[in-house]
């Protein structure tokens, strides 16, 4: 009998050992990442001839975000932009702001979408409602909530043009200041990456996708895959795009890039909540999924801490464990590796890089939001967003 249970418990270390070395690995390709990004370069409004550029914001019930939003495209300085915001179904005072600047700006045009179709989700809807309004060479769609730096849009103009692309999606820097968002949303952000690699999305050889607050695309390219009535009974209609583009054969890049935008988050805790068991519902869809998440933050962020905690209680009471020095050894390079990692993701966000240190407990709240997901998607639950059940 004991023999049996010694081999069980070297069964379960050489186990334990490789996930940990895989960790390891992980880490090391997560940091090649983070190195390989790079400043896309800033380019002067005389560097090249410009294509016309339609830039599409669509906007519900943003009346403390689009002044801002709107603002920071008016001071780009991009030479010919159409600026179309399509405002679907707003109740509070997002029309009123947006007046405000159309009376200062007239080359922003407002289009109101009164009824959403039944069946249909409201953003991909709102946007193919002004298809026939595209004429531009290539068109920006810009969700409401975005601050765009100076010179964004030659910089993604130019992307574009350069490398002879169809499509180029940006993830840009985390607009974020309470301390429930500042320490979900990095984790958020590292668990939706860890599905999309971004060097896969850009190589046609994979099938990864995912699109962003922020896409460019050639109008061309943009119709030839039907626009967004492709896409207007799905979600996550902007990822859905981009997998249509991939296997069309259409040439489609994903950067990082935090110094062209930052995106507002969700505020308080509550918030926060109902935003990332929403986009979970939606972006990963299924029940096997979500449990791979709940099982990869458990192996990250909790079990090295619960490893600890029982051998420290081990080593006090004297209970006999094999390997018992070999297990610390392995269970402390766990915690650490786990913690450069957060440090890591944090850094990446540009969110105060001390909350790794908090990032068990960040884990065990995404935990429990991926739990309300599974519950939701198991009851065929509606999603409530911005006044409209999905």
């Amino acid at each position: 009998m004991g023999q049996s249970v010694d081999y069980l418990v070297g069964v379960i270390f050489v186990l334990y050992a490789a996930s940990v070395l895989g960790l390891c690995g992980h880490f090391v390709r997560s940091v090649q990442l983070v190195r390989k990004q790079r400043t896309l370069p800033s380019v002067s409004a005389g560097a090249r001839e410009w294509p016309s550029l339609d830039i599409v914001i669509p906007v519900k019930d943003e009346q403390a975000n689009i002044g801002t939003c709107l603002e920071s495209i008016l001071a780009q300085d991009y030479p010919d932009a159409r600026i179309i915001v399509v405002n679907d179904r707003s109740s509070d005072g997002t029309v009123q702001v947006v007046q405000a600047i159309q009376d200062r700006h007239p080359r922003v045009r407002r289009v109101d979408v009164t009824e959403l179709p039944e069946g249909l989700y409201g953003k991909p809807h709102a946007i193919h409602s002004i298809a026939s309004e595209l004429k531009s060479d290539c068109v920006v769609f810009v969700d409401s909530d975005l601050r765009l730096a100076p010179g964004c849009l030659r910089t993604l103009v130019n992307q574009l043009a350069t490398n002879d692309l169809d499509w180029v999606a940006l993830m840009g820097a985390p607009e974020i200041s309470q301390f429930w968002e500042r320490l979900l949303v990095p984790l958020f952000g590292a668990v939706i990456f860890a599905w999309y690699d971004p060097r896969k999305i850009s190589d046609p050889a994979w099938p990864d996708a995912i699109g962003s607050a922020l896409m460019i695309c050639r109008r061309e390219s943009y119709e030839a895959l039907g626009g967004h009535g492709a896409v207007i009974r799905i979600y996550d209609e902007d990822s859905e795009l981009i997998r249509i583009a991939k296997r069309a054969g259409q040439r489609v890049s994903f950067l990082l890039a935090p110094e062209l935008y930052t995106q507002r988050h969700y505020g308080t805790l509550a918030n926060t909540i109902r935003g990332i068991t929403r986009t979970f519902v939606g972006g990963l869809k299924t029940v096997p999924r979500l449990l791979l998440v709940m099982n990869g933050l458990s192996f990250v962020s909790l079990l090295p801490v619960a490893l600890l905690i029982l051998l420290g209680l081990a080593t006090l009471f004297d209970w006999p464990v094999l390997w018992l020095p070999l297990w610390w050894s392995l269970a402390g390079l766990h915690a650490m590796v786990s913690t450069a990692l957060a440090w890591l993701v944090y850094h990446t966000a540009a969110v105060d890089r001390h909350l790794a240190c908090l990032h068990p407990l960040g884990c065990a709240i995404l935990i429990a939001i991926c739990i309300r997901a599974i519950v939701h998607l198991a009851r065929g639950e509606e999603t409530v967003w911005r006044g409209t059940r999905y």
